[in-house]
């Protein structure tokens, strides 16, 4: 990436055959995880090497098209939950973890429910998801069962100043929930859902009458309620095992 993001630079020294070389390297980083805005920066990458690199229209709508056929893998697919499942309490979740002492779990499961109830969604786990939540990786190592427990089923208890919302009363009486993620030229720019980052809400300053924070979670709560005994001990299993398949509690 180091080199790549040199050589968009580079205005001499081309020739046909380097440059098809190096505009055939970007689909081959396709399968390569970072968070929401690593694609975005390959792609910043590429749109600024065919416009420095490549003078010739024609050449470049080829190498266009060169660096952006990329033959995907189709994405898993979503495993619901068996259930039935129960509106489960953090006392309830620390006794069933208590007393199943997470070994035996299965892995496959904990995986796929951790995509099923939505986590990959908003939180970064090892090189994949999203970044709209905390990096869920290290979480055993920093939480315990209770912590965690909390964390999830009743989010807004406490909300990391990293991740605030606000309410924005507008002067026509409206008012908007959500995070402000960007605030320039005048406006600010509020994603109103963790499930839709890239889906801004644009406000002008000069329209707002207040802005507070909210004490509500941007975290839905009773995510976990669609889930079984087994299905959340294997999803705990997944998310405290930093998803390694060879931890102790797969055994």
């Amino acid at each position: 990436i180091f080199y790549a993001n040199v050589l968009r630079e580079a205005r001499v020294g081309w020739t046909p055959e380097l440059r098809k070389a190096f505009f055939a390297w970007f689909p081959t980083t396709a399968p390569w995880a970072g968070g929401n805005s690593f694609r975005k920066f390959i792609d910043n990458i590429r749109s600024l090497a065919l416009q420095n690199c490549v003078t010739d229209p024609t050449e470049r709508a080829a190498l266009d098209t060169l660096s952006t056929t990329i033959t995907a893998a189709p994405p898993e697919p979503i495993i619901p939950p068996k259930g039935p499942g129960k509106a489960y309490s953090v006392d309830d979740v620390v006794a069933l973890v208590e007393k199943s002492g997470l070994k035996g779990r299965n892995f496959a499961q904990g995986k796929a429910m951790f995509s099923s109830v939505m986590c990959s969604q908003c939180h970064h786990f090892g090189a994949t998801g999203g970044n709209t939540g905390p990096d869920l990786t290290g979480s055993g190592n920093r939480y315990t069962v209770r912590d965690l427990s909390e964390n999830i089923l009743e989010p807004s208890k406490v909300i990391s100043d990293q991740y605030p919302s606000e309410i924005i009363t507008l002067k026509n009486g409206q008012s908007i929930t959500g995070r402000v993620v960007v605030e320039e030229n005048n406006k600010l720019f509020v994603m109103t859902s963790a499930f839709a980052p890239n889906a801004l809400t644009p406000i002008d300053d000069a329209d707002i009458k207040d802005r507070t924070p909210s004490p509500v979670s941007m975290m839905p709560p009773g995510l976990l309620n669609p889930l079984n005994a087994d299905e959340l001990l294997d999803l705990y299993a997944y998310i405290l095992s930093g998803g390694n398949p060879d931890d102790p509690k797969f055994k």
